[in-house]
């Protein structure tokens, strides 16, 4: 059996780089036809399922058969053909920042109280849900504000104990990190660490990841979940 993965621009993409280490066959679709690409993988027998990348991971909802939550990256072919569809962004998310917190003995704070998210695109709402559970702010700031969200030039970092970066690279956006007090900067992008570069010289930040970690843990989730009997 052999997996996919679905997006569009993502030549910067590791997910097949990891997969084939663990001895999985993998193919990317890099494409601007979700409809059509999923279609493909339907009709192809020898893929039991694709992950869901920028930019559809909402998108591709309508197209599934069966759906958990408001936002998905891991979708897997069932014996009559049927899609489910779900997402491991928000358990891998919460599972690498416990593991930096577990890590790290100086750490004022059980979990970041005060969080913001940058950016409001498809993984956003199972990182704001994993979040909410225990922080008492949790602010999204984005380009495009929806309602309840701020626009992104009115996000001043020192309010923040976490701050987490969902905007793509590409973006180019950049950040004062003006903190004067503990900080941990979590940037899910891995293509590029000039803004986590940055975080780490404010004295006050106690670690800046990438998302290269939480990409290998929700892959490995994903791919435990395809080889599970339905």
């Amino acid at each position: 059996m052999k997996y996919a993965l679905i997006g569009h621009n993502i030549e910067y993409s590791k997910s097949k780089e990891w997969f084939e280490s663990q001895g999985v066959e993998y193919e990317v679709f890099d494409t601007d036809d979700l409809k059509g690409t999923i279609d493909k993988i339907k009709a192809d027998p020898e893929i039991g399922g694709f992950n869901v990348t920028t930019p559809y991971k909402q998108e591709v909802i309508k197209y599934l058969d069966f759906v958990e939550g408001d936002s998905v990256n891991c979708v897997k072919k069932l014996s009559d053909g049927s899609l489910w569809g779900k997402s491991f962004d928000g358990s891998a998310f919460c599972l690498e920042l416990s593991r930096l917190l577990d890590s790290h003995d100086d750490w004022e704070l059980t979990f970041p109280n005060k969080c913001a998210i940058l950016g409001n695109g498809g993984v956003v709402p199972v990182i704001y849900k994993e979040l909410a559970e225990s922080a008492e702010v949790v602010d999204i700031f984005a380009r495009n504000p929806k309602d309840k969200e701020y626009p992104l030039t009115e996000f001043n970092a020192k309010r923040y104990s976490l701050i987490v970066n969902t905007i793509p690279f590409k973006a180019n956006i950049d950040i004062n990190f003006n903190n004067k007090s503990k900080f941990i900067y979590f940037d899910l992008n891995y293509a590029d660490d000039r803004l986590v570069k940055k975080a780490e010289r404010n004295r006050n930040c106690s670690w800046s990841v990438n998302g290269l970690d939480m990409l290998e843990t929700q892959a490995r989730f994903a791919l435990n979940w395809w080889r599970e009997d339905i």
